[in-house]
C-alpha cells in the first residue's frame, strides 16, 4: 500500500472521530477530539497507530460497535481496507473498549498481549497522565494518576 493511501486512512479516521465525538468534553473540559484524540493519534508511529489513536474511544463512548466504526471509516475513505489490516485494527479497537473486559486488570492484561492496542494505550496513558491539563486536580485525580502510572509501567515492559 502506498503512502498516499496510508495518510488517506489517517485523515478519514480523524474526520470520523471528530463526527462521532462531536460535543464531548474531556476531564479538563476541553473538546474531546481536539484535546485528547488528536494528541493520542499524533503520538502514533505508524498509520495503524494513528488510525486507532483517533478511533480508540469510539465504540466505548458512542453508540457504535467496532464493526460500525470500521464501516464508517471505509465509507469516509471511500475504499475497503486490506483484510489483514482491518482485522488487526478491529482487534485493537475491541481490546481498547473497557466494556469488553470483566475488570480493569483483565482489560490492561489483554491489551498487553496485542502490539497495536498496547502502543495506542501507552499513547493514551501518556496524555491521561499529563496533570497540567487539569486546572485544580483533586485527590481522585491523583489516585487515577497512580493507577495510570502502574498500567503504563506494566504495558511498557511487555
Amino acid at each position: 500500500m502506498g503512502m498516499g493511501t496510508q495518510s488517506n486512512w489517517v485523515e478519514a479516521a480523524a474526520r470520523v472521530a471528530r463526527r462521532l465525538h462531536d460535543g464531548q468534553k474531556d476531564k479538563a473540559g476541553m473538546d474531546y477530539f481536539e484535546g485528547h484524540l488528536r494528541f493520542v493519534a499524533s503520538l502514533g508511529r505508524t498509520w495503524q497507530e494513528q488510525v486507532v489513536g483517533y478511533l480508540h474511544d469510539a465504540s466505548e463512548d458512542t453508540p457504535h460497535t467496532v464493526e460500525q466504526v470500521l464501516k464508517l471509516l471505509e465509507e469516509e475513505a471511500q475504499t475497503a481496507m486490506e483484510p489483514n489490516d482491518r482485522a488487526e485494527i478491529a482487534q485493537a479497537l475491541k481490546l481498547l473498549n473497557h466494556h469488553t473486559a470483566s475488570d480493569r486488570q483483565t482489560y490492561i492484561h489483554h491489551i498487553g498481549e496485542h502490539a497495536l492496542a498496547r502502543a495506542v494505550k501507552l499513547n493514551d496513558l501518556t496524555h491521561n497522565m499529563d496533570m497540567k491539563r487539569l486546572p485544580s486536580p483533586t485527590e481522585k485525580d491523583y489516585q487515577r494518576l497512580a493507577r495510570y502510572r502502574q498500567e503504563y509501567e506494566y504495558l511498557a515492559q511487555r
